[in-house]
């Protein structure tokens, strides 16, 4: 990719650079791109970095690279790099010649990835704050594939324990009031009407003659109830996975107690008023404990966390990541720590946390939905205003800040609405190609060297120039909202393309370079919405 070319021209030109980064400007008034490699190299040396990203501008300047247009150095000490035109012109040859696969990478070439998201509360629907998680690790699987990874997305059920006896209690009062019968709401049962929609349908399914003794067979049919629909949910956002692990297998199975034996030797395990407690003493967990045996001698809920992390540390996997909501904040040292004790390395296992969605229409916050009792289903907005707005309002934000979703903005055919915003600059491409009836070039070498760009011209190439690196740094760092907001300044860059350039004159006259710049832009539309998980429309 064309960063990778400029940064290893310039470890060329100057030595002891040591770790530097190189980002893409948003401004290009200020560079292309801007260097920071002043600040190790000044410290080092004991110097200002502004002295030494003089010397290092000089150093770039003289070398005579026909790559450099300009170099500047800039307080306190960035280096801003300008790069001739030719070199981008470069990026949409490769971009037109690679179509699809222009912005894959190879990073995880070699490597295999096993990513767990959503993974909801088996006793009602997915809420709009478990929704966040599905597009973030989805997205992430999909940046993963194209960066060379053999990625594996797994979704974890955890059907098992009190929460799931309460579940049944609750759906069983419904079900013995549906056919008539006398029933008192259990305490602490699940509020709401979702539970009395799984009662009739159980009622419907497996008949009216049910006594407590089938209490097994509600519970089992509830629990597959309630995760088909989620499936069905995670569908229509466009995620699937390749693995589903069950609580209860774990337990059935003998993993669960198996992975507690052998805790226990390895002395991670402490007795204390006949419970059973997690206390490694690392630095993941200093002085903090958790129960993985109850003094009753069930195992907790953690119990089973631990068999499955020690499935997936001990699978084969080279990085293995988890999206919990930030509800989960005192998990994250409890896992790290069984990394270790797994013998898998903590530094490639990561825990990403989002934090919740709060629904609105316009300025009224919509509280909480009649069907789950306590908040607002993810299926209800999904029905209301659609996959894409969905998925791509959640990925819009970083999850570590708190996301309102708007659904009236969501529901807006206009350019106020950011996903109608980013789409209908695809759908301007594709109508132009459409009009010009012309096949995707391969190659355009000869078709730059001749024409004069305009400045619209060139915003529009330089932000086709940035995909690739827009996916190898999501690829290492998982910070997907840059994949929307990128979307957005591709979206934008092509718009005032639109509005101020000619492709097709009035005579019917076709500007070739011109509308290769627009096949190249909506080959990357298609990628980053790929990427993103929305669709990429012909007409709007």
């Amino acid at each position: 990719m064309l960063r990778d070319i400029v940064k290893a021209r310039i470890e060329e030109l100057v030595s002891d650079l040591g770790d530097w980064t190189l980002e893409f400007q948003d401004d290009d008034t200020r560079g292309h791109f801007s260097a920071n490699c002043a600040f190790g190299l000044a410290k080092r040396k004991g110097r200002s970095p502004i002295e030494v990203a003089r010397e290092i501008s000089e150093t770039i300047k003289k070398s005579g690279e026909d790559i450099f247009s300009n170099v500047e150095a800039v307080h306190p000490g960035f280096v801003n790099i300008y790069i001739h035109p030719q070199f981008f012109f470069r990026e949409i040859e490769k971009n037109l010649m690679l179509g699809s696969e222009y912005g894959k990478n190879t990073i995880g070439t070699g490597r295999k990835a096993r990513i767990e998201y959503v993974s909801a509360n088996p006793t009602g629907p997915i809420h709009i704050g478990n929704a966040r998680g599905g597009p973030y690790g989805e997205s992430i699987a999909r940046v993963f594939e194209m960066s060379g990874y053999e990625t594996f997305r797994e979704y974890f059920h955890n059907d098992a324990g009190t929460q799931i006896e309460k579940l049944a209690a609750t759906v069983w009062y419904w079900y013995e009031t549906i056919r008539g019968g006398s029933a008192e709401f259990p305490e602490g049962g699940y509020q709401g009407t979702y539970l009395e929609e799984v009662a009739r349908a159980a009622h419907a399914t497996l008949g009216g003659a049910l006594s407590m003794s089938d209490i097994g067979t509600i519970t089992d049919f509830t629990l597959e109830f309630i995760l088909k629909e989620n499936e069905d949910v995670l569908r229509r956002l466009g995620i699937h996975f390749d693995g589903f692990f069950k609580e209860s297998d774990f337990l059935s199975k003998g993993k669960t107690e198996s992975s507690i034996a052998f805790l226990k030797k390895k002395g991670m395990l402490k007795e204390s008023e006949g419970a059973w407690w997690f206390a490694p003493k690392d630095e993941f967990l200093e002085d903090r404990e958790s129960v993985v045996v109850r003094s009753n001698g069930k195992p907790t809920y953690f119990a089973s966390d631990i068999a499955y992390h020690r499935e997936k540390f001990e699978s084969g996997y080279d990085i293995v990541i988890d999206v919990f909501g930030s509800n989960h904040h005192g998990h994250v040292p409890k896992l790290q720590a069984l990394a270790r004790i797994f013998g898998f390395d903590p530094q490639y296992f990561s825990v990403l946390l989002y934090q919740f969605v709060r629904v609105k229409k316009g300025k009224e916050v919509v509280k909480m939905s009649k069907r789950a009792g306590t908040y607002v289903t993810a299926k209800e907005v999904l029905d209301e205003v659609g996959s894409d707005n969905l998925v791509f309002s959640l990925l819009s934000s970083a999850p570590v800040t708190h996301l309102d979703f708007d659904l009236d903005l969501a529901k807006e055919q206009s350019m106020k609405n950011p996903v109608y915003y980013v789409q209908y600059a695809h759908v301007r491409a594709e109508n132009i190609i459409e009009k010009s009836g012309a096949e995707e070039p391969k190659s355009e070498s000869d078709v730059f060297s001749e024409f004069v760009f305009s400045p619209h011209d060139m915003n529009l190439i330089r932000r086709i120039a940035e995909f690739p690196c827009v996916v190898a740094d999501t690829a290492r760092d998982y910070e997907v909202h840059r994949l929307t907001r990128y979307a957005f300044d591709l979206a934008r860059a092509f718009h005032n393309f639109y509005e101020h350039e000619r492709v097709i004159g009035p005579d019917g006259a076709i500007s070739v370079p011109r509308l290769a710049l627009v096949f190249a832009a909506r080959n990357v539309f298609r990628s980053v919405f790929h990427c993103i998980g929305i669709s990429a429309p012909k007409k709007m």
